[in-house]
C-alpha cells in the first residue's frame, strides 16, 4: 500500500499555523528607485515586516502594474486614476506593524509623486516567517486573474 501524504498547499491551515522558518532581507541603500523591484520569496509568508531605512517614501505592492498604478481598477465602482494605486505606503524611517500575508513576491518602489525631497533612493529590509508551502503551487496574484485589490 503506498503512503501518499497530502503535501502542504496554498489552503493548507496547518501551514500557516506552525512556527514559521525566518526569512531577512535587505536591499542595498539607493536600490529602489522609480522602477519596481522584486522580492521573490524562497516559499510562501506566513507574516511580514517592512522596515525601510531611507528618508524617502516607499511604495510597497504585490504586483508590478500595482506599485506603478498602471493595474486594472481594483473591485472600485468607480473607475479613477487613484482605483489604480495598489500599494501602500511606508514613510522614511518607518516600519510597518507584523503582517499576517500570505504571498510569494513583493514589489518595492520609490514614491516620487508624494516624496520631492531631494536626491537618492529607498532601501528596505524584510523579516518575514516562510511556510513549507513550496513558492510554484501558490497563485499568481494579478487584477486580470480575479485578485481585487493587487493590480
Amino acid at each position: 500500500m503506498a503512503l501518499n501524504y497530502p503535501q502542504a498547499g496554498p489552503s493548507d491551515v496547518p501551514s500557516y499555523q506552525m512556527s514559521a522558518i525566518p526569512f531577512v532581507t535587505s536591499s542595498v541603500q539607493g536600490e529602489v528607485g522609480g522602477t519596481p523591484l522584486l522580492l521573490r520569496f524562497p516559499s510562501v509568508t506566513r507574516f511580514m515586516v517592512v522596515t525601510n531605512f531611507s528618508g524617502h517614501v516607499m511604495r510597497i505592492g504585490f504586483t508590478s502594474n500595482g506599485v506603478t498604478g498602471s493595474g486594472a481598477v481594483s473591485g472600485s465602482v468607480s473607475i479613477s486614476t487613484a482605483d489604480r494605486n495598489n500599494y501602500f505606503i511606508l514613510s522614511g524611517n518607518q516600519s510597518t506593524p507584523r503582517m499576517e500575508i500570505r504571498c510569494k513576491e513583493m514589489f518595492f518602489m520609490r514614491d516620487t509623486s508624494t516624496d520631492t525631497g531631494g536626491s537618492g533612493d529607498c532601501a528596505f529590509s524584510v523579516f518575514a516567517g516562510l511556510t513549507p508551502v513550496a513558492y510554484r503551487q501558490f497563485p499568481t496574484l494579478t487584477g486580470s486573474n480575479g485578485y481585487d485589490g493587487v493590480g
